[in-house]
């Protein structure tokens, strides 16, 4: 089954059409072989960066209290209740001051008790706070087969030779 991403048809069931011409060690060196092929003219819809050895890791920043979680909340949402107050300004510019006042002030109980009750339903099953990220060990640039000669030929003209 084939789906338009980013307005080009893409085939998941094509993969298989695939050749790995070099893996490196960070994302930044991937890039750095795939704007190689751009500049040189290589047909670049061709070419694909892959993450290999995915790894989540779950970095925790603190401890998550319900009062933390309140405070998180009301900020969020006075940030939110004054985007929606910019809103009542565009239909009632004498009262913008007191539009986003109350947009904030509003935003701001709801988002910390909507937050402060959430953190408290959790019953202490998940007390802390973190971020997550996915990140790859090493990156594979795949070419398909059809174009991996020209690959190879245009990142030796620019010399790189690492393969």
């Amino acid at each position: 089954m084939s789906q338009n991403v980013g307005g080009r048809r893409y085939d998941p069931g094509a993969d298989h059409d695939y050749r790995s011409i070099t893996e490196v060690s960070s994302y930044a060196e991937a890039e750095h072989i795939i704007d190689t092929l751009s500049d040189a003219g290589f047909p670049i819809q061709n070419a694909r960066i892959v993450g290999v050895n995915l790894e989540s890791v779950e970095q925790v920043t603190g401890r998550m209290t319900t009062l933390r979680a309140g405070g998180m909340g009301a900020l969020s949402g006075a940030l939110w209740g004054a985007f929606i107050g910019l809103f009542w300004v565009l239909f009632m510019p004498q009262v913008a001051g007191q539009a986003l006042l109350m947009g904030a002030g509003v935003g701001a109980i709801l988002g910390g008790i909507v937050n402060a009750v959430a953190q408290k339903l959790q019953g202490g099953r998940r007390d802390f706070a973190s971020v997550r990220t996915t990140r790859a060990n090493s990156y594979e640039i795949q070419i398909r087969s059809a174009f991996v000669h020209q690959a190879y030929m245009t990142l030796a003209q620019a010399g790189i030779t690492t393969f």
